[in-house]
């Protein structure tokens, strides 16, 4: 029996009722080889420029082998299920016969009927043991044709051939598919199996092997990402947020602050700009701003100082997480909101370059309910205490790191007028008493 397709549009086969082989991951070349040999013998027997075998992939289908004049290209990932001939096939798991693809409402807009040039067109579904297709075999021509029954059944006997070569080989995986199933990792993780697939589709970020019979095999990475998502979302995060951060490989699985730090440095010395902007925009996703600052950026920054003072020709690396961390902590400066607490001017001392333990407290500061006005390095304190005055600032933050820095600093400030209903606090790495960033915040609030 062959359906011969009416007017219509038919509906997709229900995919979650497939048996996917994906031939695209098949790495054994025995299969390739038998697989190869029966697209041939229909294109042989059948008279055809184009054979093909076709396996589904949940909604894709992929081309496992094929038989094609040498202008056409294909490529094994093959097409969406729905953009195919083969679909109705997949669907009625009958001999699908169409004498003119061109000409028929129900295929001739199909992108597969553009795209492989199909006039005349012979699909048999590959149905498993179990009564489920697994995918088709085809036998294309470039001309209307009229199939006859002895060239269905022939394209039937064949399909046997591949179907029963498919079930009969052993479902071990292929080189680099070892891991668990997708069982397994829901069990693990707790996260269901159609979850799981619906974040590799739709977000891209499990890429799972597939065994010789086409089923996922999840690596410890994989595991590590769906724990890692599973975790933000118990934090609040919406899913598509949570895959953002791991978008295209470019952060981590880690979300701990010393897993972070690692791998900035590891970004760092790569250099990778893209991922190390990733990862810092991690770690400040996942951790506050003082943390992500003090216990994270702020750490990797003095490992890769520490390269560059041994001899190491990393300053241009410091420099580039440098401006990842600063252009970070400017774009949370930038959001502002109503002051509730009083006004703080921000700046480093003249001569001073070193600014963004500085610029993280102008951002702590801003959370907090202050207006935080941030002047950058290297500001003239006669300029600073001028703007201080006439903002009726209730604080002003100096920043200097080293001690020529600071004997200097204070020496203007004891001969300078200084506004006299603003609090000056002179800060840094060489300050004498050296606060976090949160410290200096609530001392500031309490005050």
């Amino acid at each position: 029996m062959a359906q011969r397709v009416q007017g219509g549009t038919a509906l997709l086969a229900d995919t979650a009722r497939t048996e996917p082989v994906r031939h695209g991951q098949v790495r054994d070349a025995a299969a390739r080889q038998v697989f190869d040999r029966l697209t041939r013998l229909v294109a042989a027997l059948l008279d055809v420029p184009i054979a093909m075998i076709n396996v589904v992939d949940e909604e894709q289908l992929l081309f496992a082998s094929w038989v094609s004049p040498n202008e056409l290209t294909l490529d094994e990932r093959g097409m969406p299920l729905r953009h195919s001939i083969c679909q109705h096939a997949v669907l009625s798991r009958l001999p699908l016969v169409i004498e003119d693809a061109r000409a028929h409402p129900v295929v001739r807009d199909l992108p597969a009927t553009r795209d492989l040039s199909v006039v005349g067109y012979l699909g048999v579904p590959l149905m498993s043991a179990s009564g489920q297709p697994r995918g088709t075999l085809c036998a294309i021509d470039s001309k209307p044709r009229t199939w006859d029954k002895q060239e269905i059944a022939t394209l039937q006997d064949l399909a046997a051939t591949v179907i029963a070569y498919i079930e009969r080989t052993p479902e071990r995986a292929a080189p680099g598919a070892e891991g668990l199933n997708i069982a397994a990792v829901a069990q693990r993780t707790g996260i269901g199996a159609d979850t799981l697939r619906k974040w590799e589709r739709r977000y891209g970020v499990l890429r799972p092997n597939r065994t010789v019979g086409g089923q996922r095999r999840y690596d410890d990475r994989d595991v590590a990402r769906v724990e890692w998502l599973r975790d933000r979302l118990a934090d609040g995060f919406r899913i598509s947020e949570a895959a953002a951060l791991l978008a295209d490989d470019a952060a981590t699985t880690t979300s701990s602050k010393s897993g972070l730090r690692d791998a900035i440095v590891a970004a760092v010395s790569d250099p990778d700009a893209r991922q190390l902007a990733a990862l810092v925009e991690q770690a400040f996703t996942l951790h506050e701003v003082e943390a992500a600052v003090e216990e994270i950026v702020a750490p990797a920054l003095r490992t890769v100082g520490d390269r560059w003072r041994e001899g190491a020709e990393c300053i241009a690396e410091e420099h580039l997480l440098s401006e990842a961390l600063r252009s970070r902590l400017r774009g949370l400066l930038a959001d502002r909101r109503h002051a509730v607490r009083g006004t703080a001017v921000l700046a480093c001392g003249p001569g001073e370059r070193h600014e963004l333990g500085l610029l993280a407290l102008a951002v702590l500061l801003q959370a907090d309910g202050w207006l935080a006005v941030y002047l950058g390095a290297d500001a003239p304190l006669e300029s600073s205490l001028a703007l201080a005055g006439r903002m009726g600032a209730d604080v002003l933050c100096l920043s200097v790191s080293t001690p020529d820095l600071l004997t200097d600093l204070q020496g203007r400030l004891a001969n300078a007028q200084l506004p006299e209903a603003t609090r000056v606090i002179v800060g840094g790495a060489a300050a004498e008493s050296r606060q976090r960033l949160g410290e200096v915040v609530a001392g500031l609030r309490s005050a």
